[in-house]
Order: C-alpha cells, then sequence, then structure tokens
C-alpha cells in the first residue's frame, strides 16, 4: 500500500523541527478495510537544504522510476537519498531502550558508539541534512563486478571523490512512501522492508576514505553478511565490518517504529513476543 507521510516526534526527542518529521510510534491511522496508512506529515518551518550525492552520467532526475526516485519531490522528505538520511536519523535520536533491541540483532552491544558515529559522521554536523562531504559521491547507472552481492557499488571508496555504480535492479526497490507497509509485515522479518535508500546508507558505509577512522578498518561485504538474515546470523566481530548490518539495522529500526512493533520483527513464522 501507499503511505501518505509521517507525523514527527514528540519534543522529548529534541527532534520535532527537523525536517525528515520523524513520526512518534502511535502516528499510525488504520483504515476501515484494514490497511494501516500514516497521518499527514507535520513538518515545521522550510525544509533543510541536503546534502545530497551529486547525479552524474545515466541518471535522469525526470525519470520517475528510475533518476527520480533519487531526489525527493518539492515539499516532500520521501526519496532514495532522503530516505537514507531519515534511515540513520532513526537510530541516532530514538532513545536506548527503542533502539537497543533492534540493534542487538545485528551488532555486538559494545559497538553502538561506533555505529552511531558512522552514522553521525555521514549525517553532518546539524545531524540531519547530510554531511558536505556526501555531494563528492557521484552517482551514475552501469553494471557492478560480477561477485558484489548488490545492485549498487561504490568505487574509489578509499578516495575523497568516490563514485557510486546503481544497477537498473536497483531502481526496483521501493522508496519509504511506496514500501507495501505495516499490514505486510505482521508475518515477521522480509527482504521488502528493504528501500531504495537503505540500499544507498548500505554504499556509504564502504566509503573507507570518510569513516574508517571510526571503524579502524574497511567495511565491507562480509561473506554471507548480506540480506536480513545473515547479517543477524554473522560473527558479530565482523559486523562493523559488514555493510549490510547497518542497513539491515536502521531499515527494521525504522519500520519498527513506523509500524509500532517494539523490539523489531521475528523471523517470519515465529510468533512474537508480548511486551
Amino acid at each position: 500500500m501507499l503511505f501518505q507521510g509521517l507525523t514527527a516526534l514528540s519534543s522529548v526527542l529534541l527532534f520535532s523541527t527537523l525536517s525528515h518529521a520523524l513520526p512518534a510510534p502511535g502516528s499510525l491511522e488504520v483504515s476501515k478495510g484494514g490497511e494501516t496508512k500514516r497521518a499527514t506529515p507535520n513538518i515545521v518551518g522550510n525544509l533543510v537544504k541536503r546534502a545530497d550525492p551529486t547525479i552524474g552520467n545515466g541518471i535522469d532526475t525526470s525519470d520517475p522510476y528510475r533518476g527520480g526516485k533519487l531526489v525527493a519531490p518539492q515539499g516532500s522528505t520521501d526519496g532514495g537519498f532522503s530516505n537514507a538520511l531519515q534511515l540513520m536519523s532513526y537510530a541516532t535520536t530514538l532513545p536506548d531502550d527503542s533502539t537497543d533491541p533492534i540493534f542487538n540483532k545485528y551488532f555486538n552491544p559494545g559497538d553502538k558508539q561506533t555505529v552511531t558515529n558512522v552514522f553521525s559522521r555521514l549525517l553532518g554536523s546539524d545531524g540531519i541534512s547530510g554531511a558536505a562531504e556526501l555531494a563528492d559521491i557521484v552517482v551514475t547507472t552501469g553494471d557492478v563486478p560480477a561477485d558484489d552481492p548488490a545492485f549498487a557499488f561504490l568505487d574509489d571508496e578509499t578516495t575523497p571523490n568516490p563514485t557510486m555504480i546503481l544497477t537498473d535492479d536497483a531502481f526496483v526497490y521501493p522508496n519509504r512512501d511506496e514500501a507495501e507497509g505495516c499490514d505486510a509485515w505482521k508475518d515477521g522479518m522480509t527482504q521488502d522492508m528493504y528501500l531504495l535508500g537503505s540500499m544507498l546508507l548500505h554504499e556509504y558505509t564502504h566509503w573507507d576514505w570518510f569513516l574508517t577512522s571510526i571503524t579502524n578498518g574497511e567495511v565491507e561485504d562480509q561473506e554471507d553478511g548480506y540480506g536480513w538474515e545473515a547479517a543477524r546470523a554473522l560473527d558479530k566481530s565482523l559486523a562493523i565490518y559488514n555493510a549490510d548490518s547497518y542497513a539491515w539495522y536502521a531499515t527494521e529500526l525504522l519500520w519498527a517504529t513506523l509500524c509500532n512493533v517494539p523490539g523489531g520483527y521475528n523471523a517470519p513464522g515465529v510468533e512474537r513476543r508480548s511486551v
């Protein structure tokens, strides 16, 4: 189903004036047909100018099914670049009792500050609009290496001017407001939760030039570490060096917050514990 928007987090989280309009867990409404829908967004003030990556060859932002999916429409906070920042904003803004149960599925508890610092570096000094350095990433279309499990690839990641290559299949992934939504997730975790913004976030974490001072090692695609199941099962000592661990932690946290699922999602078919 198509979501229509988000409400802002309460001022308790000191985030209600930010352009991403993060929602309170109770901000979802249920229609007579049983479909979950979001309330109208409550965005305070003007949208913050974001430091988006630079659009390069092969990306047509006038095509709503390809390049247009990367850039948020005027007056909107949806769009792949914006969604990637929103995913990280949830992880750096929500309180520990909301984030820890989900974080601990993907990482060692002792690594939380490292992961938070990675997201904070990418979000920039104001914690929301994106680091200015993101504009130095040039996004193009093309093919990724045959051994890469993703539909995107960050080339020249050890330099200040990397190139992000997106395949045609990358644009099949939805933005937040195009995703199936809360009713579709009732049976537990699913790959369908992954967004175009999740994929962008995944690629951002590969940017060694920008992030190894935090991680003290390269963030790679660890063997058997791609996808939510593999990311959860991965040796936790490797998780901070696995890009999809970052992407899936932030993605599950996003949907758990929007859909009011405290503690996040179980594996499909596993009954959720009552809270």
